[in-house]
Protein backbone atom coordinates (compact mmCIF):
# COMPACT_ATOMS: atom_id res chain seq x y z
CA UNK A 1 0.00 0.00 0.00
CA UNK A 2 0.96 3.68 -0.70
CA UNK A 3 -0.24 4.81 2.74
CA UNK A 4 -0.66 5.11 6.27
CA UNK A 5 -3.60 6.49 8.08
CA UNK A 6 -4.04 8.00 11.47
CA UNK A 7 -5.84 6.44 13.98
CA UNK A 8 -7.82 9.39 15.62
CA UNK A 9 -11.62 9.36 15.88
CA UNK A 10 -11.77 11.62 13.44
CA UNK A 11 -8.51 13.04 11.56
CA UNK A 12 -7.43 14.71 8.33
CA UNK A 13 -5.02 12.17 6.99
CA UNK A 14 -3.33 11.71 3.35
CA UNK A 15 -3.26 8.42 1.69
CA UNK A 16 0.46 8.59 0.59
CA UNK A 17 -0.75 9.35 -3.08
CA UNK A 18 -2.30 13.11 -3.56
CA UNK A 19 -5.74 12.18 -1.71
CA UNK A 20 -6.77 14.03 1.42
CA UNK A 21 -9.46 13.35 2.94
CA UNK A 22 -10.99 13.37 6.81
CA UNK A 23 -12.09 9.92 8.48
CA UNK A 24 -14.71 10.10 11.37
CA UNK A 25 -15.05 6.43 13.18
CA UNK A 26 -19.09 6.35 13.84
CA UNK A 27 -19.45 2.99 15.14
CA UNK A 28 -16.04 1.42 16.75
CA UNK A 29 -15.08 -2.13 16.00
CA UNK A 30 -13.64 -4.37 17.96
CA UNK A 31 -10.24 -6.88 18.28
CA UNK A 32 -6.84 -6.35 17.98
CA UNK A 33 -6.26 -6.77 14.17
CA UNK A 34 -6.75 -4.93 10.82
CA UNK A 35 -6.87 -5.37 7.74
CA UNK A 36 -3.58 -5.57 5.44
CA UNK A 37 -2.77 -5.64 1.46
CA UNK A 38 -4.64 -8.40 -0.06
CA UNK A 39 -6.92 -9.12 2.54
CA UNK A 40 -10.62 -10.30 1.84
CA UNK A 41 -12.74 -8.05 3.48
CA UNK A 42 -16.38 -7.90 3.51
CA UNK A 43 -17.57 -3.95 3.08
CA UNK A 44 -20.18 -2.17 2.65
CA UNK A 45 -19.63 1.27 0.90
CA UNK A 46 -21.86 3.29 0.67
CA UNK A 47 -21.85 7.06 -0.88
CA UNK A 48 -23.87 9.57 1.39
CA UNK A 49 -24.18 12.10 -1.95
CA UNK A 50 -24.82 11.73 -5.83
CA UNK A 51 -21.66 11.40 -7.28
CA UNK A 52 -21.13 10.68 -11.17
CA UNK A 53 -19.43 7.03 -11.79
CA UNK A 54 -19.03 6.67 -7.88
CA UNK A 55 -18.29 3.16 -8.10
CA UNK A 56 -15.58 3.56 -10.84
CA UNK A 57 -14.13 6.33 -9.13
CA UNK A 58 -14.03 3.85 -5.84
CA UNK A 59 -13.34 0.90 -7.89
CA UNK A 60 -14.34 -1.23 -5.71
CA UNK A 61 -18.75 -2.10 -5.51
CA UNK A 62 -20.98 0.64 -3.90
CA UNK A 63 -24.34 0.42 -2.39
CA UNK A 64 -23.71 -3.73 -1.41
CA UNK A 65 -21.98 -5.85 0.83
CA UNK A 66 -19.46 -7.53 -1.49
CA UNK A 67 -16.70 -9.39 -0.91
CA UNK A 68 -13.33 -7.20 -2.24
CA UNK A 69 -9.58 -8.21 -2.28
CA UNK A 70 -7.81 -4.95 -0.36
CA UNK A 71 -5.23 -3.30 -2.76
CA UNK A 72 -7.01 -4.12 -6.36
CA UNK A 73 -9.16 -1.49 -6.93
CA UNK A 74 -8.37 0.45 -9.85
CA UNK A 75 -10.16 3.71 -9.45
CA UNK A 76 -8.96 7.22 -9.11
CA UNK A 77 -9.72 7.16 -4.97
CA UNK A 78 -8.99 3.18 -4.19
CA UNK A 79 -5.97 4.02 -2.49
CA UNK A 80 -7.99 6.08 -0.26
CA UNK A 81 -10.32 3.42 0.47
CA UNK A 82 -7.67 0.67 1.09
CA UNK A 83 -5.96 3.41 3.51
CA UNK A 84 -9.20 4.13 5.15
CA UNK A 85 -9.75 -0.27 5.68
CA UNK A 86 -6.40 -0.90 6.45
CA UNK A 87 -6.87 1.33 9.75
CA UNK A 88 -10.62 -0.28 10.43
CA UNK A 89 -11.33 -2.74 13.07
CA UNK A 90 -13.91 -5.91 12.61
CA UNK A 91 -17.60 -3.92 12.90
CA UNK A 92 -16.05 -0.50 12.78
CA UNK A 93 -17.97 2.00 10.60
CA UNK A 94 -16.73 5.45 9.45
CA UNK A 95 -17.34 8.78 7.43
CA UNK A 96 -14.83 9.71 5.07
CA UNK A 97 -15.09 13.50 3.81
CA UNK A 98 -13.47 14.36 0.43
CA UNK A 99 -12.19 17.96 0.13
CA UNK A 100 -13.99 19.63 -2.77
CA UNK A 101 -10.86 20.48 -4.35
CA UNK A 102 -10.55 17.21 -5.30
CA UNK A 103 -12.99 17.78 -8.28
CA UNK A 104 -14.82 14.25 -6.47
CA UNK A 105 -18.46 16.40 -6.70
CA UNK A 106 -19.88 18.32 -9.53
CA UNK A 107 -21.10 21.35 -7.90
CA UNK A 108 -17.07 21.63 -6.09
CA UNK A 109 -18.64 20.59 -2.32
CA UNK A 110 -17.63 18.19 0.15
CA UNK A 111 -18.02 14.76 -0.88
CA UNK A 112 -19.18 11.87 1.98
CA UNK A 113 -19.13 8.05 1.74
CA UNK A 114 -19.67 5.90 5.04
CA UNK A 115 -17.86 2.41 4.99
CA UNK A 116 -18.43 -0.67 7.04
CA UNK A 117 -15.91 -3.63 7.76
CA UNK A 118 -18.17 -6.35 7.96
CA UNK A 119 -15.25 -8.43 8.07
CA UNK A 120 -11.88 -9.96 6.88
CA UNK A 121 -9.43 -12.52 6.48
CA UNK A 122 -6.14 -10.96 6.68
CA UNK A 123 -3.14 -12.00 3.94
CA UNK A 124 0.15 -13.19 4.56
CA UNK A 125 2.86 -10.53 4.91
CA UNK A 126 5.17 -10.38 2.27
CA UNK A 127 7.65 -12.32 4.25
CA UNK A 128 5.57 -15.35 5.35
CA UNK A 129 5.10 -15.53 1.28
CA UNK A 130 6.67 -18.50 -0.54
CA UNK A 131 8.59 -17.07 -3.91
CA UNK A 132 5.37 -18.76 -5.58
CA UNK A 133 2.82 -16.69 -3.73
CA UNK A 134 4.99 -13.75 -4.35
CA UNK A 135 4.83 -14.37 -7.93
CA UNK A 136 1.22 -14.72 -8.22
CA UNK A 137 1.06 -11.52 -6.33
CA UNK A 138 3.37 -9.80 -8.82
CA UNK A 139 1.95 -11.38 -11.71
CA UNK A 140 -2.27 -9.77 -10.66
CA UNK A 141 -0.42 -6.53 -9.60
CA UNK A 142 1.24 -6.22 -13.47
CA UNK A 143 -1.97 -6.88 -14.57
CA UNK A 144 -3.82 -4.27 -12.64
CA UNK A 145 -1.20 -2.03 -13.82
CA UNK A 146 -1.53 -2.93 -17.54
CA UNK A 147 -5.52 -2.79 -16.92
CA UNK A 148 -5.29 0.98 -15.91
CA UNK A 149 -2.57 2.15 -18.36
CA UNK A 150 -4.53 0.92 -21.31
CA UNK A 151 -7.10 2.90 -20.03
CA UNK A 152 -5.21 6.29 -19.38
CA UNK A 153 -5.45 5.96 -15.62
CA UNK A 154 -1.20 6.24 -15.86
CA UNK A 155 -0.92 7.39 -12.31
CA UNK A 156 -2.54 3.78 -10.68
CA UNK A 157 -0.78 2.00 -13.07
CA UNK A 158 2.38 2.94 -11.91
CA UNK A 159 1.51 2.83 -8.66
CA UNK A 160 0.41 -1.18 -9.32
CA UNK A 161 4.08 -1.26 -11.11
CA UNK A 162 5.59 0.09 -8.55
CA UNK A 163 3.61 -2.52 -6.03
CA UNK A 164 4.75 -5.34 -7.82
CA UNK A 165 7.82 -4.34 -8.48
CA UNK A 166 8.83 -4.58 -4.32
CA UNK A 167 7.20 -8.14 -4.02
CA UNK A 168 9.60 -9.16 -7.08
CA UNK A 169 12.38 -7.48 -5.66
CA UNK A 170 11.49 -9.58 -2.39
CA UNK A 171 11.54 -12.85 -4.17
CA UNK A 172 15.30 -12.17 -4.67
CA UNK A 173 15.92 -14.97 -6.71
CA UNK A 174 17.95 -14.79 -10.39
CA UNK A 175 14.59 -16.61 -11.70
CA UNK A 176 12.55 -13.36 -11.02
CA UNK A 177 14.54 -11.32 -13.04
CA UNK A 178 12.26 -11.31 -15.98
CA UNK A 179 9.76 -9.65 -13.62
CA UNK A 180 11.67 -7.17 -12.66
CA UNK A 181 12.57 -5.99 -16.05
CA UNK A 182 9.66 -5.66 -17.69
CA UNK A 183 8.05 -3.96 -14.46
CA UNK A 184 10.85 -1.51 -14.38
CA UNK A 185 9.90 -1.33 -18.38
CA UNK A 186 6.61 -0.52 -17.35
CA UNK A 187 7.20 2.49 -14.49
CA UNK A 188 9.45 3.93 -17.05
CA UNK A 189 6.90 3.97 -19.46
CA UNK A 190 3.95 5.52 -16.79
CA UNK A 191 6.66 8.41 -16.13
CA UNK A 192 7.76 9.09 -19.66
CA UNK A 193 3.99 9.63 -19.92
CA UNK A 194 4.08 11.93 -16.81
CA UNK A 195 6.93 13.67 -17.79
CA UNK A 196 9.23 12.52 -15.23
CA UNK A 197 12.33 12.24 -17.26
CA UNK A 198 14.40 12.00 -14.48
CA UNK A 199 12.69 8.65 -12.91
CA UNK A 200 12.71 7.08 -16.21
CA UNK A 201 16.06 7.54 -16.93
CA UNK A 202 16.47 5.79 -13.23
CA UNK A 203 14.14 2.95 -14.51
CA UNK A 204 15.52 2.33 -17.32
CA UNK A 205 18.92 1.92 -16.34
CA UNK A 206 17.43 -0.69 -13.52
CA UNK A 207 16.12 -2.31 -17.12
CA UNK A 208 19.35 -2.44 -18.42
CA UNK A 209 21.44 -3.70 -15.38
CA UNK A 210 19.54 -6.57 -15.90
CA UNK A 211 18.90 -7.24 -19.82
CA UNK A 212 21.83 -4.33 -21.55
CA UNK A 213 20.39 -5.20 -24.97
CA UNK A 214 17.17 -4.14 -23.86
CA UNK A 215 16.06 -2.00 -26.61
CA UNK A 216 12.89 -0.44 -24.58
CA UNK A 217 14.79 0.31 -22.28
CA UNK A 218 17.55 1.77 -24.56
CA UNK A 219 15.07 3.54 -26.48
CA UNK A 220 12.91 5.25 -23.35
CA UNK A 221 15.94 6.51 -21.54
CA UNK A 222 17.21 7.87 -24.90
CA UNK A 223 13.54 10.19 -25.25
CA UNK A 224 14.02 11.12 -21.71
CA UNK A 225 17.72 12.40 -22.41
CA UNK A 226 16.52 14.32 -25.37
CA UNK A 227 13.66 16.02 -23.51
CA UNK A 228 17.03 17.16 -20.32
CA UNK A 229 18.95 17.74 -23.59
CA UNK A 230 21.60 15.46 -22.82
CA UNK A 231 22.00 15.07 -26.51
CA UNK A 232 25.07 13.07 -26.41
CA UNK A 233 23.78 10.41 -24.35
CA UNK A 234 20.43 10.10 -26.27
CA UNK A 235 22.60 9.77 -29.21
CA UNK A 236 24.12 6.95 -28.05
CA UNK A 237 21.27 4.60 -26.58
CA UNK A 238 19.48 5.42 -30.22
CA UNK A 239 23.17 4.29 -31.63
CA UNK A 240 22.49 0.88 -29.79
CA UNK A 241 19.10 0.50 -30.22
CA UNK A 242 19.58 0.80 -34.01
CA UNK A 243 22.89 -1.89 -33.37
CA UNK A 244 20.47 -4.29 -31.93
CA UNK A 245 17.31 -3.30 -34.06
CA UNK A 246 18.28 -1.69 -37.45
CA UNK A 247 14.56 -1.05 -39.27
CA UNK A 248 13.32 -0.07 -35.68
CA UNK A 249 11.18 2.78 -37.13
CA UNK A 250 10.63 4.50 -34.00
CA UNK A 251 14.23 4.47 -33.19
CA UNK A 252 14.76 6.16 -36.86
CA UNK A 253 12.43 8.74 -36.20
CA UNK A 254 13.64 10.07 -32.83
CA UNK A 255 17.38 10.31 -34.18
CA UNK A 256 15.83 12.43 -36.69
CA UNK A 257 14.66 14.63 -34.71
CA UNK A 258 17.55 14.63 -32.23
CA UNK A 259 19.70 16.15 -35.18
CA UNK A 260 17.42 18.60 -35.40
CA UNK A 261 17.14 19.44 -32.04
CA UNK A 262 20.95 19.17 -31.86
CA UNK A 263 21.44 21.79 -35.24
CA UNK A 264 19.13 24.21 -33.62
CA UNK A 265 20.85 24.10 -30.31
CA UNK A 266 24.35 24.42 -31.96
CA UNK A 267 22.64 27.37 -34.20
CA UNK A 268 21.62 28.82 -30.75
CA UNK A 269 25.29 28.36 -29.19
CA UNK A 270 26.52 29.88 -32.23
CA UNK A 271 24.75 33.00 -32.84
CA UNK A 272 25.16 33.54 -28.49
CA UNK A 273 29.27 33.68 -29.33
CA UNK A 274 28.56 35.42 -32.20
CA UNK A 275 26.87 38.46 -30.27
CA UNK A 276 29.67 37.80 -27.92
CA UNK A 277 32.51 38.33 -29.60
CA UNK A 278 30.86 40.98 -31.63
CA UNK A 279 30.15 43.01 -28.87
CA UNK A 280 33.59 43.02 -27.16
CA UNK A 281 35.06 43.91 -30.56
CA UNK A 282 33.47 47.14 -30.58
CA UNK A 283 34.05 48.45 -26.74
Amino acid sequence: MCSKMATNTASRVSDGCNDTFVKEVIQEGSGLHKPNEGATCKVLITPSSPLPDAEGIIGYPINTECEICLGTGTGSLSSAFDSCIESMRLGEQCKLTFDADMNTSPDETEWVCIVYLIGFSRSKEVWEMTSEEKLIRVSMLKDLGTKCFKEGRIEQAELFYLRGLQYAIAIGEQKDNRQKLLLSLNIAACQLKQKHHDGVIIHCTKALNIDSNSTKALFRRGQAFVELQDYELAQSDFDKCLQLEPNNKAVQNQVILLSAKRRKLDAHYAHTMSKMFGKSTTE
